[in-house]
């Protein structure tokens, strides 16, 4: 390999010919190999006894050398084609560039092909490890999905909880503003909760709340949204809605609510809500006034003897 690694060393590239697995063989005018690097040695060890590049060749590729050898001694330029290399133990492709050099010399580079079956081979493992991902991607974005879910729920009730229902009430209120639409709100309080908290313990005061909010959600129209505002409250955002229509929602829920048994272990008991009801003033108010006018109507409700509800002036 002295004359190739000469050759390279000019331009100090000399560890390329050891390290590369590309054909690197330096030839003669009459195709006999004068230096070659270690891929090559590799592949002459199979053919140890000969020493012209074409005796190395299959007889279909034999012909189309001649032609590119020629070319390229002939008329100074460089050339490429596809030949197979045939032997002992293998039956290579390699697409090869013919480079001419001085003394009428030729520099051969030849870049293996890789045989159908491995292209298949891979082939098949990109589209397993495309499968892969794929079924990776829709696992992270459920946990994403779920994530985002928990983040935005309340944990006891499972209803959207303060964030949440804030927010929706922020995006109706920007609605309103920008269309007119009405916009009514409710804020609800379980009526002695407390006590009931004091006498049964937490674990019946959760159930009871579960309860509530379960029948809550169930009685209110859509697109209305519940959400647990905090404590034993209660927010109902009423989009596209009037005084009118949280009125006749306030009187059905406190009928069907004071009607309620809810059981827990060797327990019945009945709950009552209070409701304040306010309607936005629409382009005159944010949101958080809106929301105080409700508590004050609320607490009114309450001072009043609870189980019924007021509305905000």
């Amino acid at each position: 390999m002295s004359e190739l690694t000469t050759l390279f060393a000019q331009y100090g590239v000399e560890p390329f010919l050891e390290a590369t697995s590309l054909l690197v063989a330096l030839l003669d005018k009459h195709s006999n190999l004068l230096s070659w690097n270690p891929a090559f040695e590799s592949l002459k060890q199979t053919c140890s006894d000969k020493t012209s590049l074409k005796s190395f060749l299959s007889s279909p590729s034999a012909s189309l050398y001649d032609q590119l050898l020629s070319t390229a001694l002939e008329q100074r330029i460089r050339t490429k084609g596809e030949l197979q290399f045939a032997g002992e133990t293998h039956n290579d492709r390699f697409v090869c560039l013919f480079i001419p050099m001085p003394g009428q010399r030729i520099l051969l580079i030849g870049e293996p092909l890789a045989p159908a079956s491995e292209l298949e081979a891979v082939m098949e493992e990109l589209q397993s490890t495309k499968r892969i991902l794929s079924v990776k991607e829709t696992e992270l974005q459920a946990v994403i999905a779920q994530a985002d879910e928990v983040s935005h729920t309340d944990a006891l009730t499972f209803l959207p909880n303060r964030r949440q229902i804030i927010g929706d009430l922020q995006r109706e209120v920007i609605f309103s503003d920008r269309y007119g639409t009405p916009l009514t709100v409710s804020m609800l309080d379980v009526d002695h909760f407390k006590p009931i908290n004091d006498t049964y313990g937490h674990t019946t005061g959760d159930e009871v709340l579960r309860r509530l909010a379960s029948e809550l959600r169930d009685h209110i129209r859509y697109p209305d949204t519940i959400g647990r505002y905090g404590g034993d409250e209660f927010l109902i955002v009423l989009s596209h809605s009037t005084l009118k229509a949280a009125i006749q929602q306030a009187e059905r829920l406190c009928r069907h609510l004071r009607s309620l048994r809810i059981k827990s272990g060797e327990w019945e008991l009945t709950a009552t809500v209070s409701i304040g009801i306010a309607q936005y003033r629409i382009r005159k108010e944010d949101w958080l006034a809106l929301l105080n006018r409700a508590d004050a109507a609320l607490y009114e409700a309450k001072n009043k003897g609870r189980d019924q509800w007021m509305v905000s002036e």
